[in-house]
């Protein structure tokens, strides 16, 4: 399944936009990588989007966004999900993670995202963390 710009309703680019932007804001300052992904027809589509924040300003790429702002639009109808690393100097990172349904993001607790991450989709075996990884809870967006 594609999904353009021109499938998409006023609402739905509204909504993704805003996702896009909650999710760059609710993290602060730091180098972040946000991957969205939806899952549909036994596939899946994802998108990643790496930025980095600096105080009031972003170095979100528009092309990135709008690609992410596609998947959101598909996760919002058919479920999907956000997941937010962010990086450290010392070479460690947070994730976060998010349920999308109908055009929210419904914060994951630190156990749901160890969960997502640490489980093999394929066989439901558990997979060991990575290292230097600290699973976190989600923020509540504001959008």
């Amino acid at each position: 399944m594609t999904i353009t710009s021109q499938d998409r309703t006023p609402y739905e680019v509204e909504r993704s936009a805003a996702l896009v932007m909650g999710f760059v804001n609710v993290v602060g300052d730091g180098c972040h990588h946000l991957a969205v992904a939806a899952s549909a027809n036994g596939g899946t589509l994802s998108a990643t989007v790496p930025f980095h924040n600096d105080g009031e300003t972003s170095d979100l790429d528009p092309d990135d966004a709008l690609e992410a702002m596609t998947v959101l639009t598909l996760a919002a109808i058919v479920g999907g999900g956000a997941v937010i690393r962010t990086h450290f100097a010392d070479q460690t990172s947070e994730v976060r993670g998010w349920k999308l349904v109908e055009f929210y993001a419904k914060p994951c607790s630190a156990s749901e995202t160890f969960s997502a991450y640490c489980t093999d989709p394929a066989t439901g075996e558990l997979i060991p963390p990575e290292w230097g990884v600290e699973y976190v809870a989600a923020p509540r967006l504001t959008v």
